[in-house]
């Protein structure tokens, strides 16, 4: 069961709108219905909404890049939409690692690097979408075949540094960034 704490707060009426001023709680705000802030809205600690959010203007403040080190000696790695946005630093030094990618989604995304160059690695859609990228940075346009929907960076090209940016457009995946040189399969 809720407990409601009744606590006297600083609501002026303002221009129809009932205005929260300069005001510190402790504990857990819960606002039902719509709300509008039309000032700076300061958190200190976790923000939860259940609902969705939408947000008019520009969203500032840092913004961090999930790496993850992966050495999947011949795996696949199977990512979901939950992953979008992770960068994935392929450092296995054998076998042919496999990422993949999940169901095709408008504005998920995933960066690959090459950081060891004994293996190389394979990028999947595992669906007929497809995978449309470049040989290289400057080179061929390249699309991997609707059956395998497969991009590689091989043991025989690979260099350190070597990456591809893929975004997916809700249908199939289009390289946004690239350094090194790929292949489609």
């Amino acid at each position: 069961m809720a407990q409601y704490i009744e606590q006297s707060l600083p609501i002026v009426q303002e221009n129809g709108l009932n205005t929260l001023k300069n005001t510190s709680l402790g504990g857990t705000l819960a606002v039902t219905g719509a709300t509008t802030l039309a000032s700076t809205l300061a958190v200190t600690g976790n923000v939860t909404f259940s609902g969705s959010l939408a947000v008019t203007g520009a969203i500032t403040g840092p913004r961090t890049t999930t790496v993850v080190t992966t050495a999947a000696v011949g795996t696949t790695v199977v990512l979901t939409a939950a992953n979008s946005g992770t960068t994935y630093l392929m450092s296995a030094t054998s076998g042919t690692p496999s990422f993949t990618l999940p169901a095709a989604a408008s504005g998920i995304e995933f960066t690959f690097i090459t950081a060891n160059t004994t293996a190389g690695y394979t990028i999947t859609t595992g669906t007929a979408a497809v995978i449309h990228a470049k040989t290289s940075a400057t080179g061929t346009a390249i699309t991997s075949t609707a059956t395998t929907g497969a991009i590689t960076n091989t043991q025989g090209t690979a260099v350190v540094g070597d990456s591809l940016k893929l975004i997916c457009d809700g249908t199939n995946w289009w390289m946004s960034s690239q350094t090194g040189i790929f292949a489609a399969s």
